[in-house]
């Protein structure tokens, strides 16, 4: 399990900073934010240490995929929750604040203070075809 030593979350994984855990797994740990948008907001981290989900190897990835509903039913059933969004800020200009890659799930309710949607932007003249043609290749090229 890679770590940084100057990690916040790498702390709380290994037990040096408290939190107040609500599942512990072999790769990941789940915890209350300690900001929360709404009661009942949680972070999943995983316990490698990555500043970008670009970063994150394949099995993390895949077992915090499947904590993620178990997770949201939880959320939704103890807090009375009518929805849930599930947000992943990928860097400072996504509004990351902790380089540790992480997810949030956050309960929504209609009257919360959460506004959506983001706003829209047009894609140029000539379309989205360049756009997933190179996106395409990126991947191919993986």
């Amino acid at each position: 399990m890679i770590s940084e030593p100057t990690c916040v979350f790498c702390k709380i994984v290994a037990g040096v900073i408290p939190c107040q855990k609500v599942l512990e797994t072999e790769r990941a740990l789940v915890f209350l934010d300690i900001c929360p948008v709404n009661l009942g907001h949680v972070l999943i981290v995983p316990r490698s240490h990555h500043t970008h989900l670009a970063e994150l190897d394949d099995a993390d990835a895949a077992h915090v995929g499947s904590l993620l509903p178990k997770i949201c039913r939880a959320v939704l059933s103890v807090t009375g929750a009518s929805a849930i969004n599930v947000v992943i800020n990928n860097g400072r200009d996504a509004g990351q604040g902790v380089d540790h890659g992480h997810w949030h799930v956050i309960p929504r309710f209609p009257d919360d203070a959460v506004h959506w949607p983001w706003p829209h932007v047009a894609y140029p003249p000539e379309g989205p075809g360049p756009l997933r043609e190179r996106i395409s290749s990126a991947l191919a090229g993986e």
